[in-house]
């Protein structure tokens, strides 16, 4: 029994890592706290949804659509929006009124082209396989092996490629990275870029199996700033850490106390922040206001 909680836990607890890195790179490097992230999700998984039941395409071909659709929506969003806030001299404020704008009008912009209903899909992968004494479906599993391999792509380009050193050199001091000729803009483009893949593709993976519906991002967006606090704004590897333990203690939640899962997540976030307020791995991120 344990081992089933643990192994449903890391399950979804990948899922938040691909949301949680994500967002700690756009947060990192831009400054920009993006609380439209759930919308991409959110138009993710839709667009998904559309590409395989109404267009009757294929997963992966839907997925790239998803996926194109969510990274040109968060590139756009900085050209026409956030380029322009980060002008100005204390732009906290400004940036976030700017995000919960985005996301409001992307929200109604889901609804009125997917509709406010629920929707399903057929499993993918049907069939179960036992790992360590757990049962696991094939579909969760190539969830997990998905999100491994995007976790590891997503570090091997931020740690060992030269846009990786570029956006590190952003994250650590974007005035002294633009004296050494690195256009600030185009990183921060390039980022928010990656950044709303991650969320099509996270939303487009767990379309098939746990359903599309119109609230799934603001649920999701709430609950994914509360990991990224947990493992520190600017830490990916913070970001890992913390989706497993939030995705193993919600899955031992759920077990034990039902409804009240989520309650005993945030209550174990809430004592590790207190003895660690800048997060488990965190070494805190300086933003103007």
């Amino acid at each position: 029994m344990l081992s089933q909680m643990v192994v449903n836990g890391v399950a979804i607890g990948l899922v938040y890592i691909v949301l949680a890195t994500g967002l700690v790179l756009i947060l990192s490097v831009t400054r920009i706290l993006y609380i439209a992230y759930g919308s991409l999700y959110m138009i993710g998984a839709f667009t998904l949804w559309s590409g395989i039941a109404l267009l009757q395409l294929p997963f992966l071909l839907s997925l790239l659509i998803a996926t194109s659709v969510t990274t040109l929506l968060a590139s756009a969003s900085y050209h026409i929006l956030f380029r322009h806030v980060l002008r100005r001299p204390k732009p906290l404020l400004a940036v976030v009124v700017g995000a919960v704008a985005l996301m409001m009008v992307l929200d109604q912009a889901g609804i009125l082209i997917f509709g406010s209903v629920p929707r399903g899909l057929s499993p993918l992968i049907s069939g179960t396989v036992d790992i360590f004494g757990a049962s696991i479906s094939l579909e969760k599993l190539f969830i997990m092996a998905t999100a491994l391999v995007i976790a590891a792509c997503l570090f091997y380009v931020y740690e060992k490629t030269d846009i990786g050193r570029i956006m590190r050199a952003v994250a650590f001091n974007a005035e002294t990275a633009s004296l050494q000729g690195i256009n600030t803009n185009v990183v921060n483009l390039v980022t928010l870029g990656i950044g709303g893949a991650l969320a099509g593709i996270a939303g487009g993976v767990m379309a098939p199996a746990y359903g599309v519906f119109p609230a799934m991002g603001g649920n999701i967006i709430l609950f994914i700033m509360l990991v990224v606090m947990l493992g520190g704004m600017d830490s990916m590897a913070g970001a890992v850490l913390a989706g497993l333990i939030c995705g193993v203690t919600q899955s031992v939640g759920q077990f034990f106390f039902g409804g009240l899962s989520q309650a005993l997540v945030f209550a174990v976030i809430g004592v590790i922040i207190y003895f660690r307020p800048g997060g488990l791995l965190g070494s805190g991120v300086q933003l103007e206001v």
